[in-house]
């Protein structure tokens, strides 16, 4: 007896509900784990920005020692598209602004410094016995004299002082993230970030 191989085994694929219901799950994913991937790299873009301010301000340290005169690292923020920050180095005595044959490096857009936390939900400033200080440490522009030492270049003089600056990302979740960079009179460079409750470096 010969066995019929014609008869039809049934419809094949996938039922519309059967797509709605993985079309559904993966909605259900992307919504949970969105806020967290986009939260997870705009910590990677701060920390990134952050690492190359430091090595920035290093190069400005090693540069003043190079060619035996104060230098300092000053910064602005582009007016146009991206609107990324930006630090250059410049002579201590030099109060021009940047130059194509300056040091420099540009943030990933966009960073806004300042000189101490505020807004909603901004964090407090780093406690001086957390940075190793006896007093408030300085905001501006940082300078460095022919030996290394950070100090506060006016008429001339170069005080050793201690250095802060704040930097605050702008991310989608609408909270910024929160980082900072601070130097000792001894020249020591660390960068400090906000995790929520507290400065972690």
């Amino acid at each position: 007896m010969q066995r019929d191989t014609t008869r039809n085994p049934g419809p094949a694929g996938f039922t519309f509900i059967e797509i709605m219901i993985v079309v559904g799950i993966i909605v259900i994913v992307s919504a949970i784990g969105l806020p967290r991937m986009t939260t997870a790299i705009a910590n990677m873009k701060l920390r990134s920005s952050m690492t190359s301010v430091s090595s920035f301000l290093q190069n400005v340290r090693m540069l003043a020692i190079k060619n035996n005169r104060t230098t300092t690292a000053k910064h602005y923020n582009r007016e146009q598209a991206p609107r990324s920050l930006v630090f250059y180095a410049k002579d201590a005595t030099d109060g021009g602004g940047p130059v194509t044959t300056d040091s420099q490096v540009e943030m990933e857009a966009p960073i806004n410094p300042y000189d101490a936390p505020t807004g909603p939900g901004a964090p407090a400033v780093i406690a001086n016995s957390a940075l190793g200080l006896l007093s408030d440490p300085q905001t501006g522009d940082p300078s460095f004299n022919s030996r290394g030492l950070p100090c506060a270049y006016s008429g001339g003089a170069c005080a050793n002082v201690a250095f802060i600056k704040y930097f605050k990302d702008d991310r989608i979740s609408g909270n910024g993230g929160w980082a900072a960079i601070s130097i000792t009179p001894a020249g020591r460079i660390k960068r400090w970030f906000w995790n929520g409750s507290s400065w972690i470096d």
